[in-house]
């Protein structure tokens, strides 16, 4: 079965083409993965440290490593650093497919999982301008707040690349039924993220991801969900039996057959997101 991932920081964790096409080969393509999206992560260190050009640059650098890979899709995991409208201007240059404006803790565009506040009039610009180049703005990592003021704001269905269900596990980066509603009403998507440390307080197992996708499909369906994986940033947290990422897709998928039926897992595994793309292209 074909696999689409919402949701890779391999820009973040490899500098250089041979290190992407050795991962790119031996852990993706012959797990049958066919696209992945591969986010870049601005981490904190980096916003602490370097000023906006410093970081673009870099970005910029990262982009090259796989604009021309057709399993790879260019997305950047927060833009909070940008300080005014000609930074944003160079992120979208580099036509992302998707951005996300946080990293868990608020910046001058919006309000992160971790802290309160909601978008801020900059964010609320930047959203206009972002969605007017045909970028996605990424919900992952907004706290409640925000997200819901950028429901209202977004002319897109809405897109969340990596989360987990906070009805199963409450944790601050979760949603809840409420978010999963409105995410259902716009026929947006949601990535089920397998970073254990968002789906329990253990490494997370066969039964624990099930219970999560049991509650997606109950609450929204099979139609708009899929997998957002956050391989390359989960490092020790992969669940059990995915010591090397997607080599433990191929004995999930099946399983989750069993329970759920071929053309269902054939959905999130695959075909949701690829839907999404063609909405938004």
């Amino acid at each position: 079965m074909q696999i689409c991932d919402a949701h890779n920081d391999l820009l973040t964790t490899f500098d250089n083409i041979l290190d992407i096409n050795d991962y790119l080969n031996n852990f993706c393509i012959n797990n049958k993965v066919v696209k992945i999206f591969t986010a870049y992560y601005v981490s904190q260190y980096e916003i602490n440290t370097y000023g906006s050009d410093k970081i673009l640059q870099h970005i910029a650098k990262k982009y090259l490593l796989v604009k021309n890979l057709d399993i790879a899709t260019f997305t950047l995991e927060n833009i909070g650093f940008i300080q005014k409208f000609s930074d944003l201007d160079k992120i979208i240059q580099l036509k992302p497919f998707c951005v996300t404006l946080t990293w868990n803790y608020n910046t001058n565009l919006a309000g992160g999982a971790y802290e309160s506040g909601g978008l801020t009039q900059f964010g609320k610009e930047a959203i206009k301008q972002l969605e007017a180049n045909n970028i996605v703005v990424d919900v992952a990592h907004l706290n409640k707040q925000s997200f819901l003021e950028f429901a209202k704001l977004t002319k897109y269905p809405i897109f969340c690349s990596h989360t987990s269900c906070k009805d199963i596990y409450n944790i601050p980066r979760a949603i809840d039924d409420e978010q999963l509603q409105i995410i259902k009403e716009t026929d947006g998507f949601i990535g089920l993220c397998l970073y254990s440390t968002l789906l329990s307080d253990h490494r997370a197992d066969f039964k624990t991801i099930k219970r999560h996708i049991n509650h997606l499909a109950n609450v929204i369906a099979f139609s708009n969900i899929g997998f957002g994986t956050d391989f390359n940033g989960t490092g020790e947290c992969n669940p059990q039996n995915f010591d090397i990422d997607y080599n433990g897709m191929p004995m999930l998928l099946e399983k989750l057959q069993k329970s759920y039926g071929y053309k269902n897992i054939y959905k999130m595994a695959y075909q949701n997101l690829i839907d999404y793309m063609n909405k938004i292209a």
